[in-house]
């Protein structure tokens, strides 16, 4: 599994070690069936029709309805933001937070599908520039501060700005800096200014979920019609690819940006400021919903949308392993159930570290049950992969 102990690697080797230890005693309880060489001839015999109806239930029946559910978000957002601003105090601050809360959560739920619409124009990296590892947010937020230039108050003109100064990380940070938060609540200082900026930011954030919701259609009906007359995708099979990736490609963001960064090499290294979602104490809390997101990729509905056994499942066809990796993912839940929503909070706890890492290395083993299992046995998986540099 070279991709998955990679990103080990960046946090801690022995997690690989439990990880090929933990396979091996799955292999050696009967939990896992790996498939045999015959897997890859059994996946070439999949019928298109198997793997459309697949892309039809998730690109249509899981994302669409969540796009929605994203726009819906972002419009309550910006609307709470201009009431506050109008007459700002306690209660119309809390109440953006939740605001800020409800679209993060609908945010972390369609972040996994990173294609077509979503990655277009950097589209990702508007709503949410994170990690952001040379700290250029936080520098250009000091340069904001001093210069206050005009431009990111513009609701027209904010979009073609820094996008390190658009979207959700700079929006927590006007929220949820206590010092930036009460020069908003009492309208003194920069207040007005940054009470526009903020408006500004969720005004942009309205108009690329709109964006998002209008164009995906056209993208899924481009998949829906692979075949070879796309240029695109050649067959269902090759178009089903992108589903794998986005489940495979999930997990590995989980695993080596949302937990690993925070927890570094060691328990002296561990920094939860390099946590996603930090200030607003929502580290774990975004991870929950990116796994239950993921989740419904393999099983196929979510909120009520889609139909279960409709997902990834569908191309698997053997019950005994899907029994042992619905288990695991539901380990997941519980381990992640048991942990407070803030990273600050976890790893400021005597135990803490050894918490976190204990669930890091839940979503090591889970990611490679995906890699072998899943991948292999549905003849999605193998090929490129976007974050390992290829």
């Amino acid at each position: 599994m070279p991709h998955l102990c990679a990103i080990r690697i960046k946090a801690r080797l022995s997690a690989c070690l439990v990880l090929a230890a933990g396979l091996t005693m799955g292999l050696a309880m009967g939990m896992m069936i790996l498939p045999g060489a015959g897997v890859a001839q059994t996946a070439a015999q999949t019928p298109d029709a198997d793997y459309q109806r697949v892309l039809d239930n998730l690109l249509t029946g899981v994302v669409q309805p969540g796009l929605e559910g994203f726009a819906r978000s972002t419009e309550s957002l910006s609307a709470r933001i201009d009431d506050f601003c109008a007459t700002p105090d306690e209660a119309g601050l809390q109440n953006v937070q939740q605001g800020f809360h409800d679209a993060m959560d609908r945010w972390q739920e369609i972040q996994p599908w990173r294609m077509g619409p979503m990655v277009a124009l950097g589209r990702d990296q508007h709503i949410e520039y994170w990690p952001d590892k040379h700290g250029t947010a936080t520098r250009q937020f000091r340069q904001l501060l001093r210069s206050k230039p005009d431009i990111y108050i513009d609701r027209a003109q904010i979009s073609t700005t820094s996008a390190a100064l658009q979207g959700f990380p700079a929006l927590e940070q006007l929220l949820f800096d206590q010092d930036i938060a009460a020069q908003l609540q009492d309208g003194t200082g920069d207040g007005p200014y940054l009470c526009a900026y903020a408006g500004a930011i969720a005004a942009n954030l309205v108009q690329i979920s709109h964006d998002l919701r209008a164009e995906w259609p056209e993208f899924a009906d481009a998949i829906r019609q692979a075949g070879p007359d796309s240029l695109d995708y050649p067959d269902a099979r090759f178009a089903a690819t992108e589903l794998y990736r986005a489940l495979h490609e999930g997990l590995l963001i989980i695993a080596s940006q949302k937990l690993a960064r925070p927890l570094g090499a060691d328990a002296g290294d561990a920094n939860a400021k390099r946590a996603e979602s930090w200030q607003s104490q929502r580290s774990l809390r975004n991870i929950d919903h990116n796994l239950k997101a993921l989740y419904a990729i393999y099983d196929g509905s979510f909120r009520g949308a889609g139909e279960s056994g409709k997902g990834l499942v569908a191309l698997i066809g053997n019950d005994l392993l899907d029994r042992s990796l619905r288990l695991h993912w539901h380990n997941a839940f519980a381990d992640l159930d048991a942990l407070p929503s803030s990273m600050v909070w976890l790893l400021d706890q005597p135990d803490g570290y050894d918490r976190l890492q204990a669930f890091a290395d839940r979503i090591a083993f889970l990611t490679g049950l995906v890699e072998n299992d899943v991948g292999r046995t549905t003849g999605l998986g193998g090929g490129f992969n976007s974050l390992d540099g290829d």
